[in-house]
């Protein structure tokens, strides 16, 4: 029977997406059973966002670890993952998930806003501090309410962080905020539409790069190379990219 005429249903524009364009080379070449620790500037947002992403991808917390920081200063962020990491790495040296051997992490990651950092003349030090300890960076420009945003619309004109709550509220059709049970009401929009924010950020990426736009580019994120890295992480049939 031929299929009927009309809109693609939800699911099919997922698959869309999923298509759409070849998936770029990640930060340390994840794979299946790889461990993460994610240390994020937002008590909230980000870190509700990645804790409920690890339980979509049914990512134990031993393998996973989501921790924030308690700093809101680019340096402060990055040493505390690496105070973090190296403490844990300490601390999990010799124990077993299964029949696997745990160590130290196989990936850090921090995540962040651009817009204090850039403001604040910290931003380009403070990646290469990160780089020279082998931590990744997961940053949106101008805040991570652009990568939430990216989950429902195609990429917005330059936003200021105000401008992009703004924007999410809109395109979400509640009132928004960095509640707990708001983000988790939330949450329920933005699970099935993951593999359609990813493909927009990499759409904008490219946009930039032929632009020759400076860095940080408004708007920008590289918020989806966290999640394609985990998502790396599980089993294929687990996998929701």
């Amino acid at each position: 029977m031929p299929a009927k005429p009309g809109p693609l249903r939800p699911h099919e524009k997922r698959q869309k997406y999923q298509r759409a364009q070849p998936l770029p080379d990640l930060p340390g070449q994840p794979a299946f059973g790889d461990s993460f620790l994610i240390v994020t500037e937002g008590k909230v947002t980000e870190k509700l966002y990645f804790e409920l992403l690890r339980k979509k991808l049914e990512l134990k917390a031993a393998t996973v670890q989501v921790v924030h920081s308690g700093y809101t200063d680019a340096f402060g962020l990055l040493n505390s993952a690496i105070d973090i990491r190296d403490q844990e790495s300490r601390r999990r040296s010799g124990r077993k998930i299964g029949n696997r051997e745990v160590g130290g992490f196989d990936h850090v990651w921090v995540v962040f806003d651009t817009d204090v950092p850039h403001r604040e003349g910290q931003l380009s030090s403070m990646l290469q501090l990160a780089r020279s300890h082998g931590i990744n960076v997961a940053f949106s420009t101008p805040s991570v309410e652009l990568w939430l945003l990216l989950h429902f619309r195609d990429r917005p004109g330059y936003l200021d962080s105000r401008a992009a709550e703004n924007a999410l509220e809109e395109a979400w059709g509640q009132k928004y905020d960095k509640d707990e049970e708001t983000f988790k009401r939330l949450w329920l929009e933005l699970c099935p539409q993951i593999a359609a924010a990813v493909n927009r950020a990499g759409q904008i990426r490219q946009y930039h790069e032929a632009s020759g736009a400076p860095f940080p580019a408004n708007p920008s994120t590289n918020a989806d190379l966290l999640v394609l890295a985990m998502n790396a992480a599980v089993q294929p049939r687990l996998r929701i990219i």
